[in-house]
């Protein structure tokens, strides 16, 4: 889902996902399994630093951020193509 929702939005917006509890080396294979198009920026965590700063305590964990930093939206666990959308356009709208 990833995929297809980040080219229609490309140009649009950023979307980075950050790993941590694996090794560098693992989570970059599973990042071009993943998105092979490599439309998503991928961070690695090791230490949780950042997911402890913004209280992220399982995955998968979504946060939208405007381009100043402030998050406006966020939820955990998975969520449909739908709904992935109408977040985007509220953000999108917001910035």
């Amino acid at each position: 889902m990833l995929e297809t929702v980040s080219a229609d939005y490309e140009g649009q917006v950023t979307f980075l996902a950050l790993g941590g509890s694996s090794r560098l080396d693992l989570l970059g294979v599973r990042a071009n399994e993943w998105i092979p198009s490599g439309r998503i920026v991928w961070g690695y965590d090791e230490e949780a630093t950042v997911w402890q700063a913004l209280g992220v305590s399982g995955t998968p964990t979504t946060l939208m951020f405007t381009p100043d930093g402030e998050v406006i939206a966020g939820w955990s666990g998975e969520r449909g193509e739908a709904f992935m959308r109408e977040q985007l356009d509220v953000l999108i709208a917001s910035s």
